[in-house]
């Protein structure tokens, strides 16, 4: 599917992202933050999660399989736009929110609601009961 392309693409760019914050923050932190334990921890936590996003796009799009009831595979799709929306937002989070050290953080809390909301549609929508499972198994 073509979903399937934009999670990996998504997931690989991400990770590339990943790379290229962590060289940022292994360059300027000593310089910066140094003297700032928690704005040092803020960038942290934003940095991993861009990782997690992009792991998450990845398996998707290598593993991520639909289901062929319409009612399911809405949900599914519905679920991977949202786990692809939380990575601008991990993004834009990492960027603007850790300058200001503010213990409310609206864009990683909109990446982590995104991402999580994006996980639970593909568990509903993905969740098969185990008799549906004998059913679907190809007999050899």
């Amino acid at each position: 599917m073509k979903l399937n392309r934009i999670h990996l693409t998504t997931g690989m760019s991400t990770v590339i992202v990943f790379l290229g914050t962590g060289l940022y923050m292994r360059m300027n932190f000593p310089q910066l933050y140094d003297e700032n334990e928690a704005i040092r921890y803020l960038f942290r936590a934003n940095h991993v999660y861009i990782l997690f996003s992009g792991l998450l796009n990845i398996l998707l799009g290598l593993y991520g399989s639909f289901s062929g009831l319409q009612k399911r595979r809405r949900l599914q799709i519905a679920g991977s736009w949202m786990l692809l929306l939380a990575v601008p937002f991990f993004v834009a989070a990492f960027v603007f929110e850790p300058p200001l050290a503010l213990p409310y953080r609206p864009l990683t809390l909109a990446g982590a609601v995104t991402a999580f909301v994006g996980t639970m549609l593909h568990l509903i929508g993905g969740y098969r009961k185990p008799e549906d499972q004998k059913k679907e198994t190809p007999r050899g």
